[in-house]
């Protein structure tokens, strides 16, 4: 917007009427009166020049007119802002705000408010905004750019005014967090920079023995959740064992339920730091914290998985309880009831698969007890009628030795 000198008034006068002759004058021809004609004439230009003069007067308008907080009175013959404006010197930018409307027609006593365009240059935490706006302090600005609710502190006050060359502005960013007091949940939103000023800002005040978590000089983050413990009384202290746990390991080398202790447990130790607190109108002891002294040593127990074999009865009746099979079993194996022998036969007496699923066996031979498998072979003699040759073409003379 620019302002030029406003034109000056040009006053207006009348011309004074010659002043009347007592009578008439010597080179007069004759003396007598004026035509009527002449005096009708006379007074009717004068009544025309007076009602021309009123009319001209009845024109001028006083309008008030407000360029950025500053007022004056203008007396101008415009008849729309816009002239009204032109009249006073009022140039306008386009992005200057005038109210009201340029085309709007004004009558006598009228105002004009103009707000000249200005940079309002916000920097919120780093990130720089810059606004044009046409408000004269910031906190006009912040309304203008929708940041009026918005919860900011800032390097300046809302009441600094904005100067055309602009202004700029640091501002922190509101934060939204929670403060739980005795169970009792408040929503605040806060430019306070620490717990403690956030408490404050609320009126909350911390007794004597009252618990605030995180510390009060903690600065304050967004979702922050402050919590007000109110004690009754001195908080107390002791020291409470913290129970070693105990690992169980399975180990198959053990019979089956058998335990074998390998490190004994050691219990820990703590202290409990621990409060009365009033809730739902009784008193309630409520631990605050604790803090481990000795940490706990966890045992190790070891339990067996080692499944028991049935009892087996190696005497199956007749001829073959009394042959020599303490003989035949160290001519097949040399005594090993685990000997393999890569040709596929297993065990003390060498049975194939096939013959020893015949006589009731299951799994490999090498992997039963050795009375078991000295019971198959007794089975498989009675079953071939003792026909030894048959299973035990080489080894089998041993059974009657």
């Amino acid at each position: 917007m620019r302002i030029r000198s406003a034109p000056s008034r040009r006053s207006r006068r009348r011309a004074k009427a010659p002043a009347a002759s007592a009578g008439p004058s010597a080179s007069s021809p004759r003396r007598g009166r004026r035509p009527r004609g002449l005096v009708i004439g006379v007074a009717a230009a004068v009544a025309l020049l007076v009602a021309g003069g009123g009319t001209a007067f009845a024109m001028d308008k006083r309008i008030t007119v407000d360029v950025d907080g500053q007022t004056r009175t203008v007396h101008t013959f415009g008849g729309t802002v816009a002239e009204v404006l032109d009249s006073a010197g009022v140039a306008l930018d386009e992005q200057d705000a005038v109210a009201p409307s340029p085309d709007t027609e004004l009558g006598q006593g009228g105002m004009i408010l103009v707000r000249s365009a200005r940079d309002l240059i916000l920097d919120i935490e780093g990130e720089e905004q810059t606004h044009r706006v046409t408000a004269l302090t910031v906190g006009e600005a912040l309304g203008q750019i929708g940041l009026a609710d918005e919860a900011l502190t800032l390097s300046v006050e809302r009441s600094e005014e904005i100067p055309l060359e602009g202004l700029r502005v640091e501002a922190r960013q509101g934060r939204h967090l929670v403060i739980l007091r005795d169970q009792v949940r408040i929503e605040v939103d806060t430019v306070a920079a620490t717990v403690g000023e956030v408490l404050e800002e609320n009126g909350i005040t911390l007794g004597e023995h009252d618990e605030v978590e995180p510390a009060a000089d903690t600065k304050v983050t967004d979702g922050m959740v402050i919590d007000v413990t109110q004690l009754l009384g001195e908080p107390k202290t002791k020291e409470v064992p913290i129970e070693a746990e105990v690992e169980e390991r399975e180990n198959p080398d053990l019979d089956e339920g058998e335990k074998k202790v390998v490190t004994e447990p050691e219990d820990g130790v703590k202290k409990v730091t621990y409060a009365m607190v009033m809730e739902e109108g009784e008193e309630t002891e409520v631990v605050l914290k604790e803090e481990v002294v000795k940490e706990p040593v966890a045992g190790v127990t070891e339990i067996g998985t080692k499944e028991e074999e049935p009892e087996v009865d190696p005497n199956v009746g007749g001829s073959a309880d009394s042959l020599n099979w303490a003989g035949l079993a160290q001519c097949e194996s040399g005594g090993d009831p685990t000997a393999v022998n890569p040709a596929g036969y297993y065990g003390l007496y060498q049975f194939s698969i096939p013959t020893w699923q015949s006589a009731g066996g299951s799994g490999l031979p090498s992997e039963a007890s050795p009375e078991e498998q000295t019971m198959r072979a007794k089975t498989l003699y009675n079953m071939v009628g003792g026909n030894w040759q048959s299973q035990w073409p080489v080894c089998g003379v041993h059974l009657h030795q």
